[in-house]
């Protein structure tokens, strides 16, 4: 009832989960990583144990030896659905013979993708190839997700997602503490829409950002604050916890998209 991607990104040395699902609060239960030892996505009959259990395991084993490891001794393996990447960024998964069709998986360098109860095995195919290509970590899983759901993702319906993201660095106080991203939709129609609207403010918030010179946007900020009613970019900037993005003179770039989009409902003119 569910599709994920575990990852890894060796120049950002981080490991990802994204996970959508006809089920409530599938962030609570799918997505386990932890910063310099792996990821993993349980999921089909989810197996929570195998979350901290797993963790554990790949701080000594490969990511094929933690599959094998975890559902050798569980009466249950054979409806169950796990995919699993190493610290090394080696990847391995497992679909029991008993998942609900369609199930499967697909391991690819860096990354698995797996799913079960989906239309059919394109739904997993589309995800892989995004995996394959460049871009933005974060960026990437999701739309590895987005481009599932357009194939038909999960045949019973929408409902949850998440992404999750650790990575070893500096930068804010939870970038030092290994997390990179951490959002959740739990309930809603359209779960993956809202999940890239969390994302964006996450980035405006707390990843790092391109600094762009306000007074090329002088006149969109204008009407955008007269339409907010809030009387300075700065009092709209601290009503928003964007401090960290703001000198008086320049703003991140992910700030400035937020600005407008939440004002006046249009993106960003990179050349106004």
């Amino acid at each position: 009832m569910t599709y994920s991607v575990v990852a890894y990104d060796p120049e950002l040395k981080a490991w990802g989960v994204g996970v959508a699902s006809k089920f409530l609060a599938v962030g609570a239960v799918v997505p386990w990583l932890k910063v310099g030892v792996g990821a993993l996505a349980t999921q089909a009959f989810a197996n929570v144990r195998y979350g901290e259990k797993g963790l554990e395991l790949l701080r000594k084993m490969n990511a094929e030896s933690v599959v094998k490891s975890l559902t050798a001794d569980d009466p249950m393996r054979e409806r169950r659905q796990l995919g699993v990447v190493d610290s090394k960024g080696k990847a391995f998964a497992f679909t029991g013979k008993e998942c609900h069709t369609y199930a499967g998986h697909i391991v690819g360098e860096g990354f698995a993708v797996q799913g079960n109860i989906l239309v059919g095995s394109e739904v997993l195919e589309v995800m892989a190839r995004r995996m394959e290509r460049r871009g933005k970590f974060h960026r990437k899983i999701l739309e590895a997700l987005e481009a599932a759901e357009s194939k038909g993702g999960d045949r019973r319906g929408k409902q949850s997602a998440a992404l999750k993201v650790v990575a070893e660095g500096t930068g804010n106080f939870l970038i030092e503490a290994g997390i990179y991203v951490d959002i959740r939709v739990d309930d809603s129609t359209d779960p993956l829409p809202e999940l890239r609207r969390v994302l964006e403010l996450w980035e405006a918030t707390f990843l790092e950002d391109e600094m762009v010179d306000l007074s090329a946007y002088q006149q969109e900020i204008a009407e955008g604050l007269k339409k907010l009613g809030v009387r300075d970019f700065r009092t709209w900037i601290e009503m928003n916890n964007f401090e960290a993005k703001y000198d008086g003179r320049k703003v991140g770039k992910t700030v400035l998209k937020v600005f407008l989009r939440s004002c006046c409902g249009k993106e960003l003119n990179e050349s106004p």
